[in-house]
């Protein structure tokens, strides 16, 4: 019997107990039976809760298994392709996160890529009106599609950059590039 079906066995045993069924005799459990008090029955209910969680997440004990990290394979480079539309550079790595299909893969690094446009030129630091530092592209970053809006937030206006789909492209192009850069 693997362990996941040892789990499957104890969630159906607590919920016999839970309602009040002896689960080896399949008999009703006498009502003067410590095993029909009320409190007992919460717990066996608790109990079978628990077990379904772990029985959901494949036999692993916790709610979240430990992501893998993100790893660029031939496979996932041929399902890449830009959006029509220009993307911030969070929904870009969303893009690439969806792509791999696997909910345990970490979300690649919005850092490693603007790291790796502000190492390259296509990107630089500038003050902004407040003095804090933003990245915006260079005119070499603007040559490959990389361009700035000036948007309201919950705390006030922002520049914010987006990639069209030509930028899009580029870092397509140079994923394994960025990815050994990280």
């Amino acid at each position: 019997m693997t362990e996941l079906e040892v789990m499957q066995r104890a969630k159906m045993y607590m919920d016999k107990l839970a309602q009040g069924i002896d689960p080896i005799t399949g008999n009703e459990i006498p009502e003067d039976s410590v095993l029909n008090q009320v409190r007992l029955a919460r717990c066996f209910f608790y109990v079978s809760g628990v077990l379904q969680q772990v029985i959901d997440n494949g036999g692993i004990v916790g709610s979240k298994s430990k992501k893998r990290e993100f790893v660029l394979t031939p496979q996932l480079l041929s399902r890449l392709a830009p959006a029509e539309h220009p993307l911030r550079i969070s929904e870009f790595v969303g893009m690439l996160a969806a792509a791999t299909d696997d909910p345990n893969t970490k979300r690649p690094s919005t850092t490693a890529m603007t790291a790796w446009l502000l190492s390259k030129g296509f990107m630089e630091k500038v003050p902004n009106a407040e003095g804090k530092q933003q990245r915006v592209p260079t005119e070499a970053g603007r040559r490959i599609g990389m361009y700035t809006e000036t948007r309201q937030g919950q705390y006030g206006e922002y520049t914010a950059v987006y990639y069209s789909t030509e930028a899009q492209r580029f870092l397509l192009d140079h994923l394994e590039e960025i990815f050994k850069a990280d």
